[in-house]
């Protein structure tokens, strides 16, 4: 099975390929999201978006200057949720700390790299250096969940928030800037220098990383936050440890925007 289009499509033909055994070639027409080379598909289930397992693709062809000539939001998208890894991955580390969860060395290195490769690279938006770097660093992901056997070293604390997001707010923003926006915040939690790396990188690519940015509130946001572990009860995250109430939720999210937003 041969699937040209964006992540929606991407992710349908995934999985339906899975389902009757066939294999699966992936040719993205944007760098929304890491989907274009996972192992799992992103499906909408009774009114609310959630995860399956499926095949990774034999193969994945990106044309960069289709990419280039597209919405610039969906690249900024794809970096959203590159370098949200680096806050997946210290999640998953957390996990292991307080709940003994298995931990694989190669699938941190791989997602963690995929991270820092995006937030090295110094070309424009558009550039073709900087949408390969992407592109590879998306594909990257993709492989580090392959190799983990779960999201875990792409998917914490940043995606809940994104989930909880899509079912309280729909229609908010692409689903890689919701993950950056997550990823700040969690960051901003477990006070990790992650934050500044992150942010930079954000600013400098014009994606969003506060809620504002998103179009939403802070008490939206503090909302979002608080209903996030729900989409995921089986994943322990910053949130889980935590375990804010409301009320120091609301003020968490009203120190972090002050703290990036001076």
């Amino acid at each position: 099975m041969v699937a040209v289009g964006g992540g929606g499509t991407l992710d349908v033909a995934k999985w339906s390929a899975t389902m009757v055994g066939l294999p699966f070639v992936a040719v993205a027409t944007n760098l929304a999201h890491d989907g274009i080379a996972s192992p799992v598909s992103v499906l909408e289930s009774e009114g609310r978006k959630r995860s399956y397992g499926a095949h990774l693709p034999i193969g994945v062809v990106v044309d960069l200057d289709l990419v280039a000539s597209g919405p610039v939001e969906h690249v900024r998208s794809g970096i959203g949720d590159a370098v949200s890894n680096l806050s997946a991955v210290a999640d998953w580390l957390l996990a292991a700390s307080e709940r003994d969860e298995r931990v694989d060395g190669l699938a941190v290195s791989l997602a963690r790299t995929a991270a820092a490769a995006v937030i090295g690279s110094s070309g424009e938006t558009a550039s073709e250096e900087f949408l390969t770097t992407l592109a590879d660093a998306l594909v990257i992901s993709g492989t580090a969940m392959s190799v983990a056997g779960t999201s875990h070293p792409c998917s914490g604390a940043c995606h809940e928030i994104s989930h909880a997001i899509d079912a309280l707010f729909p229609g908010t923003a692409l689903h890689g800037e919701q993950v950056a926006v997550g990823a700040m915040f969690s960051s901003f939690l477990r006070g990790s220098p992650d934050l500044d790396h992150i942010g930079d990188c954000l600013q400098r690519h014009g994606v969003a990383r506060l809620p504002s940015d998103l179009g939403l509130t802070n008490a939206q946001l503090a909302e979002a936050a608080l209903a996030a572990p729900g989409t995921r009860p089986d994943r322990y995250t910053i949130l889980e440890h935590l375990a804010l109430d409301p009320d120091e939720m609301r003020r968490r999210v009203d120190a972090f925007v002050e703290a990036v937003d001076r």
